[in-house]
């Protein structure tokens, strides 16, 4: 049986989208927030 893996488009408390903003478009920094909940998770790459 194949498992699927979780979308990394989703929420990881309630499961709702995530919405995402660009902050520093040189370096690729962008910020996921869930309206929801409040949760908000910032990437960067190394």
């Amino acid at each position: 049986m194949k498992e699927e893996a979780a979308d990394p488009r989703g929420c990881p408390t309630c499961g709702d989208p995530l919405i995402f903003e660009i902050l520093d478009d040189e370096r690729f920094l962008v910020a996921w927030s869930c309206v929801n909940c409040g949760v908000i998770r910032t990437t960067e790459p190394a």
